[in-house]
């Protein structure tokens, strides 16, 4: 029986031996009349070439381990797409010099490619003979069919491993459905335990100053009661995962002034300057305007209700691979890096002492981690306690020909 080797390439692989891929390589073997049959998978970023399974009678298969995909055959099946056939690999000029087969007095091979669901060709079903061999189409026809019993083999794995996948996904919502639901319960009964408690005791207060630090709660419950409901509905929306995003052309400049424009005054009570770093010159893109605005709007707002002293910076240009990059950089009180993945997540706040001092629905974070996750783009952290942070988005928005948009 042929070794198994655990390399995790869609779940074609097993940790023990792979008895369904054996057994098609057996077929193999024992219909075209080939000493040696082998199913192999080949890692290219680590240059590595795995053997699902393998079957000989000439042969012992504790040969067939890993080996490096430049000193095998089934590169040229990978690199062609398409059946290969030698029939003399002493004589073939791909395979002259091959080591493997000049040790192991390999004469003939043959081999077809096998599929990912998504029909990127992952590896090869090959077999061998120790003398030369002219192969035939009927050979061809057979060992492609098999194949093709490999490739269903994968596609039923990874659709279990899909479904599993799916289950614990829902498992996992419906818990965080449940908890949201208990959180925001108290956490709107909260302000407005405030508000009815004020408004009853309105009708009691006998001084203005009474009277005045009554509607100072009204106006805090209210407003945050406020802040709470359009978070809550904010991420309902991103929630509904037919949302479509909906593109025009805009200049990311242009999105980032309007934003800050909301925080100038909040910034100058607290002496800090808010600025721009742009260098995508004005480009044009297609993005959705609103999504944008929406990371934006709680990611300078939080860099404003963090930061005491200093600045808030919008850095815009584009990354290494060509998408648009924006940051938002502050000299605020900064986040320790055991929070980092915390802030993420719905209701949550660094620590307690944080949502005791700034306030806050907790909902801002993942709204903006929902908003660039719809856009296709990634979010990354760097901040430390006392050093500021900087939320560092990518995304890869299509830029627009400004010739095109004058005309």
């Amino acid at each position: 029986m042929a070794k198994s080797y655990s390399f995790d390439a869609l779940g074609l692989l097993h940790a023990g031996t792979d008895e369904s891929i054996a057994n098609i390589a057996k077929l193999a073997s024992q219909t075209l009349l080939a000493p040696i049959a082998y199913v192999s998978v080949l890692e290219k970023k680590k240059d590595l070439q795995h053997f699902a399974a393998a079957v000989s009678t000439v042969l012992d298969t504790s040969i067939f381990c890993e080996m490096s995909i430049e000193g095998s055959i089934c590169k040229y099946v990978q690199r062609s797409n398409g059946t290969v056939t030698i029939d003399d690999v002493a004589l073939d000029p791909r395979t002259a010099g091959n080591v493997f087969c000049r040790e192991n007095r390999v004469r003939s091979y043959i081999g077809t490619p096998i599929h990912t669901p998504s029909g990127m060709t992952i590896g090869a079903l090959c077999c061998m003979t120790v003398e030369p061999r002219e192969w035939t189409p009927l050979d061809i026809d057979i060992i492609e069919n098999l194949a093709r019993c490999i490739d269903d083999v994968v596609k039923s794995r990874t659709i279990a491993r899909e479904e599993r996948t799916a289950r614990l996904e829902l498992q996992e919502l419906l818990k965080t459905r449940a908890d949201y639901v208990a959180h925001i319960s108290h956490e709107i009964r909260t302000p407005l335990t405030g508000i009815a408690a004020s408004i009853a005791m309105l009708d009691l207060a006998t001084t203005k100053d009474r009277t005045d630090r009554l509607m100072a709660i009204l106006k805090r419950s209210t407003a945050k009661l406020l802040d709470l409901v359009n978070d809550a509905l904010d991420l309902a929306k991103l929630d509904v995962t037919s949302l479509e995003v909906v593109t025009q052309a805009t200049t990311l400049r242009e999105l980032v002034d309007d934003v800050l424009n909301d925080f100038v005054s909040q910034a100058a009570a607290k002496s800090v300057e808010l600025q721009v770093d742009e260098q995508l010159d004005d480009m044009f893109y297609l993005a959705d305007r609103n999504l944008i605005c929406t990371i934006l709007r709680n990611l300078v707002g939080n860099a404003v209700k963090f930061t005491d002293s200093g600045s808030v910076t919008v850095a815009l240009a584009e990354d290494s691979y060509g998408q648009v990059e924006v940051a938002i950089r502050d000299t605020g009180i900064g986040i320790a890096p055991e929070f980092h993945d915390k802030i993420f997540k719905e209701f949550e706040q660094a620590d307690a002492t944080i949502a005791r001092r700034f306030g806050g629905t907790g909902l801002g974070m993942s709204i903006v981690k929902r908003a660039v996750d719809r856009m296709d783009g990634t979010i990354a952290l760097q901040s430390a306690l006392g050093a500021g942070s900087c939320f560092t988005i990518a995304l890869p928005l299509q830029p627009l020909n400004t010739g095109l948009l004058a005309a």
